[in-house]
């Protein structure tokens, strides 16, 4: 028979969420910016939250808002806004290609057979607006 052990069992501290995830770190790509296997797809987020860079970006380029209506929009603090858009200069033609890809599969899920269902629910979600 197995004797039990006096010791007192370890105490393990669970990993703070922002630093891991499933044993996996965060890999930091800018001030402000990360990146994670298990988060978004790894596409790169502001750090802390699961709001993506291409987001931020859209909301810049496609419906013309600044840094503070982002800022204000999204509940985020104005550095936020600033670290990601300054990602977006750096990264311009990459976060301009993932966008594009995006919409793509967008428009291609609703075109497709089973796309009927997303048309009627896209459709009442803009009834709603």
């Amino acid at each position: 028979m197995a004797e039990k052990r006096a010791d007192k069992e370890i105490e393990r501290q669970k990993p703070i969420k922002s630093e891991h995830i499933k044993g996996v770190k965060f890999h930091k790509l800018a001030p402000g910016i990360t990146t994670h296997p298990l988060v978004r797809s790894g596409r790169p987020c502001i750090e802390g939250t699961g709001i993506m860079v291409t987001t931020i970006a859209g909301l810049k380029n496609y419906h013309s808002m600044d840094a503070q209506q982002i800022a204000d929009h999204l509940w985020l603090e104005l550095f936020m806004v600033q670290d990601a858009l300054n990602y977006y200069a750096d990264h311009k033609q990459y976060i301009d290609v993932c966008h594009k890809l995006s919409s793509i599969n967008h428009d291609q899920m609703v075109e497709s057979p089973y796309g009927d269902k997303t048309r009627e629910l896209l459709s009442r979600r803009e009834s709603f607006t």
